[in-house]
């Protein structure tokens, strides 16, 4: 606002005003005077207003910074992704145009499982329609094998696999039957006097055998279209086709003479059992009637041809039921005992290598190309191995005063109980009838079962109430038998044997049941004796 008495400038004025030049400043006048970097300006505005402006070698260092860790997040991105995808789909892969990038293997055997369910074909004829899914024009889809692929489209290379913009289209994996095929559009749309029947081979379940079954001429379906439209959805799952079914005039399809040579290719096959071999010599036997079942010849009705060929999917079905309860084995510690000075006394536990199955679909691969062959020797299956470990126990028997065992002599009829090398005490016995199997085995042996009474059963007899029993091989042991008092008296196996136990008197009996516990070693030696021992 402009005074009282002063006339208020415009716009004009002011370019019109003098324009006044000033002079450069000279080196006489007093220096700029920099504030910030004053002591008592600091004091007046803070510490953190006196500074200097950055150096180009600070501004390096800081840009230098700002690019590693640039770097670093990049990195960590990368190894994040890798790690999301490690079991999940790649980017860039589609089943039947759906984008699969990202799913889980469960989330994936659903999608495949559905996306088949909705692939149809709209079959029309004369008059005639029907709406067939895959199985019902002879397509076989493993599922398994699908997922499968689909989890690993693209590779296992890192940068590739990841890369969104190189894409794949998975088809489904599959099997088809063109004689499946054949007979169900001949049965949905041809009369049956009016059909072609194909010759091929029956399993007659009476005679455990296969025979052809002979075919006739007449009307067949045209398969070219059909067969167009099932190639379409496997390789492009989960839609709707539609398809005119035509049919021609033809010869018997398939010849007798061609269903006869299959039926007694197959027939071969059946001859001996499938044999397949695990680790060592564990074998699993595949009964004939079994591998009849998976008996599927290969047609080529426009060709008029059958080959011998085989259901994989069936065979694997029955080998993931069956191949890992009959060929898998549990691994078992090998036990063995040493004297103090190291040497192995016995082996209480035998060890056994542990065996898993791994490679189901591997192994019937193999078992499909044995048949195929006529290959009758035993097929390998995949496993895997686990050494058995070996645990070491010491026993003090080679010593005075050491652990206690048991040598039972059968020459002299005596066993003799030992602290080590010291000796404690000796019973006489009766041991095993030596025929017949009866007699007691040498060797060296464990107590490993003990039954204070026990009713004994055997080939021809049944002994109950029997006291102080010690089992140390099967079912050969240290027990009371009252009823033996003579044989034991006289050590007479020859005329009062046994049945391979060592028979004693009561109270000798339970000195062994009371001072020999699970684990004692028992060392049988010598021949029986051919009449008494005393």
């Amino acid at each position: 606002m402009a005074m009282e008495g002063q006339e208020e400038p415009r716009i004009s004025d002011v370019d019109q005003a003098e324009t006044v030049t000033m002079p450069p400043a000279t080196g006489e006048g007093p220096d700029p005077v920099d504030l910030f970097a004053d002591e008592e300006a600091e004091r007046a505005f803070g510490s953190g207003a006196a500074h200097k402006a950055p150096s180009s070698g600070h501004r390096g260092r800081t840009i230098l910074a700002l690019l590693l860790l640039a770097v670093l997040i990049l990195v960590g991105c990368w190894f994040g992704v890798r790690a999301f995808f490690r079991d999940r789909v790649a980017p860039g892969v589609t089943l039947g145009g759906q984008v699969m990038m990202g799913r889980t293997r469960d989330q994936v055997r659903q999608i495949v499982d559905r996306q088949v369910r909705d692939s149809q074909v709209e079959l029309k004829g004369e008059g005639t329609s029907a709406r067939a899914g895959l199985k019902d024009l002879g397509v076989s889809v493993d599922s398994d094998a699908t997922v499968t692929k689909i989890m690993n489209a693209k590779g296992s290379a890192g940068l590739s696999r990841l890369n969104p913009f190189h894409g794949e289209a998975v088809p489904l994996v599959a099997e088809r039957d063109q004689l499946a095929m054949d007979r169900y559009l001949t049965e949905r749309f041809i009369p049956r006097q009016d059909r072609s029947v194909p010759s091929t081979i029956v399993f007659d379940q009476g005679a455990h055998a296969f025979r052809p079954q002979e075919g006739r001429g007449g009307k067949a379906p045209e398969l070219g279209r059909v067969q167009d439209a099932v190639s379409s959805l496997i390789d492009k799952p989960g839609r709707r086709l539609a398809v005119g079914v035509v049919y021609k005039d033809v010869t018997m399809p398939i010849s007798l003479d061609t269903a006869n040579q299959v039926a007694s290719q197959a027939n071969q096959r059946l001859a001996k059992d499938l044999v397949i071999k695990g680790a060592d010599d564990d074998l699993m036997t595949v009964p004939a009637a079994t591998v009849a079942t998976w008996v599927k010849p290969v047609t080529d009705l426009d060709k008029g041809t059958m080959e011998l060929g085989f259901d994989r999917q069936a065979i694997k079905q029955y080998l993931d039921q069956e191949l890992a309860r009959q060929l898998n084995r549990d691994m078992v510690t090998a036990v063995n005992v040493k004297n103090t000075k190291g040497d192995v006394v016995a082996e209480t536990t035998k060890g056994v290598d542990g065996v898993r199955v791994t490679d189901v679909s591997a192994t019937a691969d193999l078992v499909v190309k044995a048949l195929e062959e006529g290959d009758t020797n035993p097929v390998q299956a995949s496993a895997e191995i686990t050494p058995h470990k070996e645990q070491t126990r010491v026993a003090r028997y080679d010593v005075p005063d050491g652990d206690i065992w048991i040598q039972v002599n059968l020459s002299d009829q005596t066993a003799t109980a030992y602290h080590g090398t010291t000796q404690v005490k000796t019973f006489p016995i009766c041991s095993g009838k030596p025929d017949n199997g009866k007699w007691s085995d040498t060797g060296t042996f464990f107590i490993n079962v003990r039954y204070a009474v026990q009713t004994m059963r055997g080939q021809g007899y049944v002994t109950p109430n029997v006291k102080w029993v010690s089992y140390y091989n099967g079912s050969e042991g240290f027990h009371t038998a009252s009823w033996n008092s003579a044989g034991i008296a006289k050590g007479d196996p020859a005329q009062y044997g046994s049945h391979g136990c060592i028979n004693m008197y009561e109270q000798d009996a339970k000195w062994i049941f009371d001072n020999a516990p699970i684990g004692t070693m028992v060392k049988v030696e010598g021949q029986v004796p051919s009449g008494p021992a005393r």
